[in-house]
């Protein structure tokens, strides 16, 4: 196994909050119900922490850098709809591909369904380069619980050749409460005691009159997470300050990229 350093494991969480709830800290020795409160505690805290409320002076929540990868899908002639990746959870901004003649990425708009369909009816276009997409569940239920929902992108035009189309979406955090106690919980070792105090706040809530010490903790951790992740936005990070007036937009590859082919 390879070193996780200081990374925040399952079985490392599952103490810690097993400990709080006054279970003692030996997770494999507890009873059913007890293990069903620690698993509870800890999937209502890492919900709490992958969607956190709005810091102090924000008025929005903050979305982790690293739950924003870099997917791609590769078309095939004649076929309009592709399967999203199996964890995605929501798009950011534009799709785009890169033209074969000059080079630079055409954007790809993102739209609504009734939108594409009722431009697919007004225009004598079939197949051609794709202009818009539009995002749908494939299915109320993919019938596997860490997978709710499927989606599948459409394109229209309909692609007439092989395009490398890439975005950035939000991804979702599967259940990981039946992994083994060696799983690292995602964020790495710069947000783990942030969503221990998550965690224990959630406990704190379900076992006592005066709820607060630990959500208060928790706030003060998330303030502390989200300014190191802001940090990774600084122009200093990202590289060449490219000028974004002509509208093209340029994804910008990170280690989270994921390549998704159907």
């Amino acid at each position: 196994m390879a070193d996780q350093g200081l990374s925040l494991t399952l079985g490392e969480l599952r103490r810690e909050v097993a400990r709080f709830l006054q279970f003692g800290r030996e997770y494999e020795f507890l009873g059913d119900g007890q293990k069903a409160d620690v698993d509870s505690c800890i999937r209502r805290g890492l919900r709490q922490f992958l969607t956190p409320p709005p810091t102090q002076g924000q008025s929005e929540s903050h979305t982790w850098t690293w739950l924003r990868p870099l997917g791609s899908v590769a078309t095939v002639a004649s076929t309009a709809s592709y399967e999203m990746p199996r964890n995605f959870g929501g798009i950011v901004g534009n799709m785009a591909y890169q033209s074969t003649t000059d080079g630079a990425f055409r954007p790809i708009e993102v739209t609504s369904i009734s939108a594409l369909r009722a431009r697919k009816q007004a225009e004598t276009l079939s197949n051609g380069r794709p202009e818009v997409v539009a995002l749908t569940p494939k299915s109320s239920s993919s019938g596997q619980p860490e997978i709710p929902t499927l989606f599948e992108a459409t394109f229209y035009p309909t692609p007439d050749k092989v395009y490398t189309i890439e975005f950035q979406y939000i991804a979702a955090m599967e259940d990981f409460t039946s992994r083994e106690d060696s799983f690292s919980l995602p964020g790495g070792q710069s947000h783990g005691e942030t969503i221990i105090a998550s965690c224990l706040a959630v406990g704190e809530a379900l076992t006592t009159d005066r709820p607060g010490r630990y959500q208060a903790l928790f706030m003060q951790r998330l303030a502390s997470s989200v300014s190191a992740d802001r940090r990774l936005y600084l122009p200093s990070n990202l590289g060449q300050n490219l000028d974004r007036s002509d509208g093209v937009f340029r994804p910008r590859r990170t280690s989270s990229q994921v390549t998704y082919t159907p």
